[in-house]
């Protein structure tokens, strides 16, 4: 120590010491009485110290000294410890003439403090390595000097006078014998709740008495069992001249304070809250740290604990010794054990603690100031929304920092992870926080570690250890508190969330936000998801969701409210917490259709709260690890089906999981469909998906508000419907399609199905559990019910629903993986190249329907059947402006939606798209009744009477050609159909005149014949060579619409050109089909329209009314029908009779039905009637005379 050192130390210590009332004995050797002497300066002090008989070391024979050491004592002016003030004038005794240390003084101080004893005691005592350089018999002599002057009943008399007023108030102190040392440790231990002039003497005391803990009140009959327990030092007097390492005495003791028992630790922790003002009295800190306080806090003044404050923020300089930092440390340990060793937090918060009961002193005898428990107590208070001081906050913050800064601290990581920490984080060797973060990473699953080469697992101990950590420190509510964090994601933070004031875990909630973000770094990403790992294991440490959701979380999960509760070692409800809130969220809908129940109401999650719960979902939905249900039942799935990536994306092992969730084990699978339900009612779960998709969402779903809004139900059905429009993301198209392949799985998935099916399912299929399975099963009773003109089992939202999931189904083969399964030869052989989307894969197998095999064949007629009912993708997604002008879609069932279509398909404002799609619906309908739900409707009595035969031949799953249909088109011809029945049937025969291909049996018997005579439709189907095995007369099936082709079929047929007999049989149905209605001749109704206004306006159209009044009108007044009309009946009367030859006769009603329809049935009639006319008179006749002869015969 330098001269202007020690000049600013004494300066110090004169302002420190104001008033000090003692006896004095003067420099001269004259005494005076303590009681005479008024209040003096620090000199005069240490003028009063310097008398002979107090000064000097009382030694005594039976202390152990020599004779020569006792006479040189008595040459200096030897003082017993008994004497009584003022009884004599000895010489004053100083220090630097005394024998034994004279020599070390000379050696070591500056000669203008000789005269000062306690300035010589400072100097010889303020440097460990002038302590250590000290000859053992001045150490001796010291010692017993600071001992007598602990021990001299005129300092006890002196502390008398000087703290009068604080004895009296300390009944323990004021009783205690003077004489023995006893009072000034006494006043010293009690040094807290003493002020002013008392306070200033026994603070000059406390430097001698804290320089070694055998003058420490009670200390040694506390701790001696202890010190020599754990060979932290000896008491037995073969220690005294080893003065100066009494002070590891302590430091020793502090290393094992948890092991220590109650009474030396309590002991020990008053020591350190009596060092705690000035770091001077924590003589062993002193010596490491004197140095590094010279040039890390040399401006900060002593006292108040200021200096330890400076060098616990310097404590991780690169600069500061590493003694000084042990020492450090096992000051902060002992912080750890009561607060009250931290002066500045303990000033600051004092209050704050009283106010909020933090001491729990009917927990622990004179209370718990362990730094976890009055931390978590303060910390409970802002989080419950109570006050604190600023002053207090601030002190708060500095303690969580230094937390997460510095393992060694934490007295339960110390202990409980020493054996992760050596093997696992370098021994710990890295600070600054490092070390803690290390802990953190090595607890999460070994999948997720990224820095370590050896797979390690953590003790329990560990774990609670850490986590407890973690909520004392709670870094997640401000960055700021953990320095790796802040110093990782700096960069992330001034660019995305500058804007962001921290505190509240705002910070950090931005941080989540952009997670998967340009503008994230590796670095910040892991340190985040270190701390994030923990957050989501404890809903507490979310201080935003703890705030707006304690309350429901404590009426419907079980949690307490108080964030202040035990630790869970074992309880895992802290986890679970968000999920069992959003599973009350979820059913807030059904508690708000329960009217009149105020308990529903008030247990209700609030709208502040449901916020909260989206955000927490949203951000956890990133990973796997921050989804603590998920992670623990799937761990062994996820390394199985998902070990493949090292650095998993977004929401890439949930997405994982989901496409093998069939191989998934029964309770990874369960808690992956509850995700996935949540999922697709809250669609920003699927961060992949939202990430793509909100700028589509924007444009095309008129979402003027965020998706996270009350109302996202319709966002996947809004996607879902403008999936393939051509301005859709291809990144956004692929995430939906996920969407879909994934709800397929279960039909649970899609929660608007579910929510609307769910009684029909467990009605009728109960055992259904994957979404095809449920829809199948759902459509056969619908169809079944429909066809059989049955009351709906199903009820009428479900079947809503139904027609949805359907029409979903149908838009992507993939959708319907029974049917991708059961034709996948046939897609790679007939469908190569096509796109699966959009159902154009599925048309592909269609238009190859005959040449399928039949495991595929049957699949996909089932699927026809299906859509016939509930509804056609194909339909809906190419006429959907047409059913919205002419068919009110709300308002229909499905099976009415495609007839309403076909009765408008002529309309001139008609979509040609779509009238070309419908008539392909047609043509399949007509080739398969059962693909037409109208018909088996109304001929459902008319099929089994006319058809039965047909049916009994036909197998369920192969189409039958049109063979019904035909079927009842012939009885149509011959007016045997049921009203309702005709109807259908006589529609089917207008449009197939319109197009052959309607009239499957036509367009396959005359196929040849089409392409041989009909060359325009025949060269029209030559344009379509893109497929070979395709039938060319298929090719043709739309573009026919005015009927040319049926047209030329006839023309042949009348010129007698056509010899194939079946198709001659063919033609000849149709002919005679015409016949019966003029509405199912296109060509003649229309050509002959001005002359059925004229002369049958009067009639119904139906049963032939118009055309037999037409061709009477004909047979008639053939002048006053139109030419064009006259030219056409002509051709069709040939027509009729050369059909009417080449039809074979099967019964008098045929013979009655052609003669009935005959244009010359009047001639006929008459012809039959002269000839049965002539057979009665030839009867009449020839029976007389027949009579006549058996007459006469019988009179003979």
């Amino acid at each position: 120590m330098d001269s202007n050192e020690r000049r600013v130390m004494r300066v110090v210590m004169m302002l420190r010491l104001t008033v000090f009332i003692a006896f004095v004995f003067q420099v001269n050797g004259q005494g005076v009485g303590v009681r005479n002497v008024p209040t003096v300066s620090y000199k005069q002090q240490d003028m009063k110290l310097q008398d002979g008989k107090l000064g000097q070391p009382a030694v005594h024979h039976q202390q152990g000294l020599d004779p020569a050491k006792e006479n040189m004592q008595q040459k200096h002016g030897a003082g017993g410890t008994g004497r009584q003030p003022g009884a004599g004038k000895p010489a004053a005794f100083r220090l630097s003439e005394s024998r034994e240390c004279a020599d070390d003084i000379v050696k070591h101080c500056n000669p203008k403090i000789y005269k000062n004893n306690f300035a010589i005691l400072d100097c010889l005592q303020n440097d460990i390595k002038i302590m250590e350089d000290l000859s053992e018999v001045c150490q001796h002599f010291i010692w017993k000097y600071k001992l007598n002057l602990t021990r001299d009943d005129r300092f006890d008399y002196a502390a008398g006078e000087v703290c009068k007023q604080e004895l009296s108030q300390n009944e323990e102190c004021s009783q205690l014998e003077k004489g023995k040392g006893l009072i000034i440790p006494c006043l010293v231990d009690n040094i807290v709740n003493i002020t002013g002039n008392c306070r200033t003497y026994l603070e000059k005391m406390a430097r001698i008495v804290f320089s070694d803990y055998r003058l420490i009140f009670h200390f040694v009959d506390q701790c001696n069992a202890d010190i020599q327990q754990f060979g932290c030092g000896r008491v037995a007097p073969l220690d005294e001249n080893d003065v100066h390492s009494q002070g590891k005495t302590l430091e020793c003791l502090a290393d094992k304070i948890g092991d220590l028992h109650d009474g030396c630790r309590k002991q020990l922790l008053r020591v350190a809250e009596l060092q705690a003002d000035d770091y001077h009295l924590d003589r062993q800190l002193y010596y490491a740290c004197r140095e590094d306080r010279e040039h890390l806090c040399a401006d900060v003044p002593a006292g108040g604990g200021k200096i330890y404050e400076c060098l616990f923020k310097h404590k991780f300089d690169n600069t500061m010794s590493a003694k000084c930092k042990e020492m450090l440390t096992v000051r902060q340990q002992l912080i750890a054990q009561d607060v009250k060793v931290e002066k500045t937090f303990y000033s600051a918060c004092r209050r704050d603690m009283k106010e909020h009961h933090c001491f729990k002193k009917d927990t622990e005898e004179g209370g718990d100031f362990r730094r976890a428990n009055i931390l978590l107590c303060l910390e409970n208070a802002i989080k419950t929304e109570k006050q604190i001081s600023p002053e207090c906050q601030a002190e708060m913050a500095e303690l969580r920092q230094e937390l997460m800064e510095d393992y060694s601290i934490s007295p339960e990581i110390l202990t409980d992870c020493k054996t992760e920490i050596m093997e696992s984080c370098d021994k710990g060797l890295e600070r600054g926080g490092k070390t803690i973060h290390c802990l953190m990473d090595l607890a999460r699953p070994a999948r997720d570690q990224r820095s370590h080469k050896q797979q390690k697992t953590m003790s329990a101990k560990c774990r609670r250890a850490l986590e407890a950590l973690i909520q004392e420190a709670d870094p997640a509510s401000d960055y700021r508190m953990d320095r790796v964090l802040q110093k990782a994601c700096e960069p992330v933070v001034q660019v995305g969330c500058k804007h962001v004031q921290p505190g509240d875990a705002r910070v950090i909630s931005c941080l989540m936000d952009h997670l998967d973000s340009e503008i994230m770094n590796d670095e910040c990403e892991e340190r985040l998801m270190e701390i994030q790992y923990f957050v989501a294991r404890d809903f507490r440490l979310d201080q935003q969701l703890f705030k707006k959701c304690r309350r429901p979380a404590r009426e419907l999960c079980g949690i307490k409210g108080d964030w202040l509760e035990s630790r869970h070692k074992d309880d895992k409800k802290p986890a679970y917490v968000v999920a069992c809130l959003f599973r009350n969220f979820k059913q807030e809908k059904e508690k708000k259709g329960r009217k009149g129940d105020p308990a529903n109401a008030e247990k209700g999650v609030s709208k502040q709260c449901k916020n909260e719960i989206k955000r927490v979902m949203k951000q956890r939905a990133q990973r796997v690890q921050l989804k603590p249900e998920i992670e623990q039942a799937c761990l062994r799935d996820l390394g199985m089906h998902c070990s493949e990536s090292d650095d998993p994306g977004a929401n890439q092992e949930i997405s994982c999981l989901q496409e093998h969730y069939d191989q998934l084990d029964p309770e990874c699978q369960d808690v992956i469909g509850n995700f996935t339900e949540d999922e697709d009612e809250m669609p920003e779960l699927d961060i992949i998906l939202m990430k793509a998709c909100t700028p589509m969402i924007n444009k095309f779903c008129d979402a003027d508000e965020e998706v996270d809004g009350d109302d996202t139900d319709d966002i996947m059905e809004c996607l879902i419907e403008n999936k393939n429009r051509k301005d859709m993301n291809e990144k956004c198209r692929a995430g939906i399609e996920h969407h879909q392949l994934i709800s397929m799985k279960n039909f649970r998935f899609d929660h608007k199905f579910k929510e609307a099916c769910k009684r029909s399912v467990s009605k009728f299929c109960k055992n259904r559990k994957t979404k095809n399975e449920v829809i199948s099963c759902l459509s056969e009773h619908v169809r079944n019910d429909t066809l059989l003109d049955e009351k709906q089992r199903i009820d009428r939202v479900c079947r809503k629903q139904l027609r949805v999931e359907v029409l979903e189904r149908g838009e992507d083969i993939h959708l319907d993986r029974k049917l991708e399964d059961a034709c996948h030869d046939d897609i790679k052989q007939k469908c190569q190249g096509v796109d699966s989307g959009n159902a154009k894969m599925i048309e592909c197998l269609k238009s190859h329907q005959k040449s399928l095999s039949p495991k595929c064949h049957k699949v996909l007629f089932k699927r026809e059947k299906e859509e016939a009912v509930l509804g056609d993708y194909k339909v809906h997604s190419v006429c959907k402006r047409m059913i919205k002008m002419f068919c009110n879609e709300d308002d229909m069932e499905e099976d009415e939606i495609l007839p309403c279509l076909k009765k408008n398909k002529d309309r001139p404002e008609f979509d040609e798209k779509c009238h070309q799609l419908i008539v392909k619906r047609e043509i399949a309908e007509n080739k398969d009744y059962r693909l037409n739900p109208e018909l088996q409707k109304k001929c459902r009595l008319d099929i089994p009477k006319f058809c039965s035969d047909i049916l009994k031949a036909q197998k369920n799953d192969n189409e039958l050609q049109g063979k019904i249909v035909t079927c009842l088109r012939k009885k149509f011809a011959v007016k045997r159909l049921s009203r309702e029945c005709n109807l259908v049937i006589r529609d089917i025969i207008k449009d197939s005149a319109h197009n052959y291909m309607e009239d499957a049996v036509l367009a396959s018997a005359c196929e040849g014949e089409i392409i041989k005579y009909c060359g325009d439709e025949h060269e029209m189907a030559m344009k379509g060579r893109n497929s070979e095995s395709r039938n060319k007369v298929e090719m043709v099936q739309v573009q026919d619409g005015s009927g040319k082709v049926v047209e030329c079929l006839k023309q042949k047929f009348l010129n007698r050109i056509i010899t194939n007999t079946v198709c001659k049989q063919e033609i000849e149905r149709v002919i005679q089909e015409s016949q019966i209605d003029i509405n199912v001749d296109p060509l003649l109704h229309m050509t002959c329209q001005r002359d059925l206004q004229k002369f049958c306006g009067d009639l119904e159209p139906g049963e032939g009314h118009r055309m037999a009044c037409l061709l009477a009108e004909l047979e008639d007044h053939p002048k006053q029908i139109s030419e064009k009309c006259l030219k056409e009946l002509e051709k069709r009367k040939l027509l009729w009779e050369l059909a009417a030859q080449g039809k074979p006769i099967e019964g008098f009603h045929d013979v009655y039905q052609q003669i009935v329809a005959s244009p010359s049935k009047n001639y006929l009639l008459f012809v039959i009637c002269s000839i049965i006319g002539v057979f009665f008179l030839v009867g009449i006749t020839c029976g007389r005379v027949s009579k006549r002869v058996a007459k006469q015969n019988k009179m003979k």
